[in-house]
């Protein structure tokens, strides 16, 4: 039988753009009745790379005294892919958290190479390979942006939330400001202006328009079809006047537009379980049915709802909105071989911000936190320490609904 650790190195061979081929078949071994943690690593919360001094607009918290002179933090991931040869993509999220104290946060996406703890071996670390800085140098963007000498993008002028790869090796990414898509090269520059939805605009929108909905409620996950023609990208929040849901719109990659025609026609509406304030990603794994994580907004034993939802386009409720089926809670995960070293056969994933998913096949996913750098603290019930960047890998107990 093959190893896990030699399927991990397999998985990371696949392409990008082409997530529904992995789920043909389950993996090569017995499957157990809970939901267990496989794969482990860990990149240190103090991680940093060269580049202008960050962190001026906030204060010293949790031991860390900012600014940090000619460095940048890789923290905060808000979105995951994966790459070739055993490499995996983040997006960084908008830094510090506000508009207001990260304009001197680089918005990037960092190649990592994670080496897995698992049942074989692995040192349980992870690699920062490459660095694409995002950057506007024909001015697309409609607004005076933080850096105007390079052009580059920071955490005042953007706030990405979710990315997908086309087969072009050109990105799209969702952001919350606006909120808005955008079209970056394979090297992070804009390519045209922000795709925008008439009715839809935040409290943060850079042009002053009239808020639909709150600060940090924007497009927060964000599915590609399985042809890679259309992108699906799905709300944080409820706009303003409608009962409480969240809207999923469709955009036409090639037509580049959104096919509905107002903020107000969404094509589908998801609704969260009671208790649960936001959702942390959205990922198709066939041509209708994909995965939502949702999540409350506590952290370590205030931390009740992480938990993963299976949807299908073709399936609604009776009131109209997709229909939900449990697929993993990430606060009750076996773990017996611990995998993460804290001593315990059972493992819990109790960050506030959860918003990296990526479906490895038909009931494997990885999962990675946005550690909120240096604000997190999950994982310390003293408070003395700040949470790492985690990734996991989990094995469902059973196959996806709908494959």
């Amino acid at each position: 039988m093959t190893s896990q650790r030699n399927l991990l190195q397999t998985i990371a061979l696949r392409p990008l753009f082409l997530p529904m081929l992995i789920l043909l078949a389950p993996l090569a071994h017995a499957v157990d009745s809970s939901t267990t943690l496989i794969a482990y690593a860990e990149l240190a919360a103090d991680t940093f790379r060269s580049g202008p001094d960050s962190g001026a607009f906030i204060e010293p918290v949790n031991g860390r005294q900012p600014p940090f002179v000619k460095q940048q933090p890789v923290q905060g991931f808000s979105a995951l892919l994966s790459g070739n040869s055993g490499l995996y993509l983040v997006l960084s999220d908008n830094g510090f958290g506000k508009r207001s104290n990260s304009a001197d946060y680089l918005l990037s996406i960092y190649y990592v190479r994670p080496d897995f703890r698992t049942t074989t071996g692995g040192t349980g670390s992870i690699e920062v390979e490459r660095i694409i800085r995002l950057s506007d140098p024909e001015s697309y963007l409609p607004y005076t942006i933080s850096r105007q000498t390079d052009r580059l993008l920071t955490g005042a002028d953007l706030d990405p939330e979710s990315f997908q790869m086309a087969p072009d090796g050109s990105f799209w990414i969702a952001e919350e400001f606006y909120p808005s898509l955008l079209h970056f090269s394979a090297e992070g520059v804009l390519l045209a202006s922000p795709f925008t939805l008439n009715g839809l605009a935040s409290v943060d929108n850079p042009e002053g328009k009239t808020a639909t909905l709150p600060r940090s409620r924007g497009f927060e996950g964000m599915a590609i079809s399985a042809d890679a023609r259309h992108l699906f990208p799905l709300l944080e929040g409820t706009i303003s006047g409608q009962e409480p849901a969240l809207n999923i719109y469709t955009f036409d990659i090639e037509n580049q537009r959104f096919v509905n025609e107002h903020a107000n026609s969404p094509s589908y509406r998801y609704r969260l379980e009671q208790g649960s304030t936001a959702i942390g990603a959205f990922k198709l794994y066939s041509a209708t049915a994909g995965l939502v994580l949702e999540r409350d907004s506590g952290e370590g034993v205030t931390a009740h709802i992480k938990k993963v939802y299976a949807v299908d386009f073709t399936r609604l409720d009776a009131d109209g909105y997709l229909e939900k089926t449990l697929v993993a809670d990430l606060l009750n995960i076996s773990d017996p071989h611990d995998l993460n070293r804290d001593g315990s056969e059972n493992f819990s994933f109790p960050f506030y911000t959860i918003e990296g998913l990526l479906v490895i096949d038909a009931n494997t996913l990885a999962i990675v936190n946005d550690n909120n750098y240096p604000f997190g603290q999950a994982r310390e019930a003293d408070k003395k320490h700040i949470d790492n960047n985690e990734f996991i890998i989990i094995r469902l107990p059973s196959i996806l609904p709908g494959l």
